[in-house]
Order: structure tokens, then C-alpha cells, then sequence
């Protein structure tokens, strides 16, 4: 079994290299694609003044590309992630039928989100935001991935 703790190592292993953020963004998808899997994977960060997000990375650019902002809502979702600190898990497309991309996630054939909060000195800076088929994601999988995404803390600081 593959640990969280090597794979965050070969996340931390990018840190060096010189196309930033790029490389870390990418080392974390290879190992996010090991510990969990994912059909959709992007990165977001919470624009200052908090009132809108901005993709910083996706692996479906054509739907969802990189520089694409929306609001951040006052929701459920909102205190649990980016108020509370906390991960978001829905294992089915009814757990996420407040997301105004809905539809569009589960015409990707997309049906679990696991988003994980990146945070740092004390805030949420942003996301990271893994989409696969309906129920591919597990509770018990929710600590060994914010592992992994802090170890993009660093492509994260603007």
C-alpha cells in the first residue's frame, strides 16, 4: 500500500525544480492519482478580499481552464472548508447538488468531490478539488489526501 508520507515526499521533491507552480501542481496530481484516483483534478485559490476563487490548475482545461473564477457563496460549504478548515466529501451527486456546476460535473461522468483545504497561518488559502465516478472516495481517505495537499502550501503563497 502506498503511503501518504512517500508520496508527499515526491511532492516536496518538485519544490526545486524552476517551472513554478507548474511542477508541483503536476508531482501532486501524480500522486494524488495514486493515493485516491481522480477523473478531475483542479487547484484553486481564494482571491484576495475572499470573495471569489481562481483555478490555478485542471486537468480538463477545455471545461474547466485555468483562470476561471467564481464566488465564494456564505453556504454549508463555505463553513465547512474554508471557515472550518475542514475537507469536503460527497460520495454521490445529491451530497453536491448545492455546486452551480452540477450538472456539468455529472455530465463528465463525475459523481464524487473530495475538495481539501490548503491552509496556511491559520487560513485557507484554496483547494484542492478531486472529481471521480460515484462513490470512489471514502472517508477514511480524507487524511491521508490533505496530507498530500498541503505539500502544495508552496505553489500556493502569492
Amino acid at each position: 500500500m502506498i503511503e501518504s508520507r512517500d508520496l508527499a515526499f515526491e511532492i516536496q521533491a518538485a519544490w526545486v525544480e524552476p517551472n513554478q507552480p507548474a511542477a508541483v501542481f503536476e508531482a501532486a496530481g501524480r500522486a494524488f492519482s495514486k493515493l485516491v484516483g481522480f477523473g478531475l483534478y483542479t487547484v484553486t485559490w481564494i482571491v484576495p478580499g475572499g470573495k471569489e476563487v481562481e483555478r490555478l490548475h485542471s486537468t480538463n482545461t477545455a471545461v474547466y481552464p485555468v483562470g476561471g473564477r467564481k464566488p465564494v457563496t456564505q453556504d454549508d460549504y463555505d463553513t465547512l472548508v474554508n471557515q472550518g478548515k475542514q475537507p469536503f466529501l460527497a460520495r454521490t451527486p445529491a451530497e453536491f447538488a448545492t455546486f452551480p456546476d452540477q450538472a456539468v460535473i455529472v455530465s463528465l461522468g463525475l459523481g464524487a468531490v473530495m475538495n481539501l483545504p490548503v491552509i496556511y497561518a491559520g487560513a485557507v488559502l484554496g483547494t484542492v478539488n478531486l472529481l471521480d465516478r460515484e462513490g470512489a472516495y471514502e472517508v477514511a481517505q480524507l487524511a491521508p489526501a490533505m496530507v498530500l495537499a498541503q505539500q502544495i502550501l508552496p505553489a500556493m503563497l502569492r
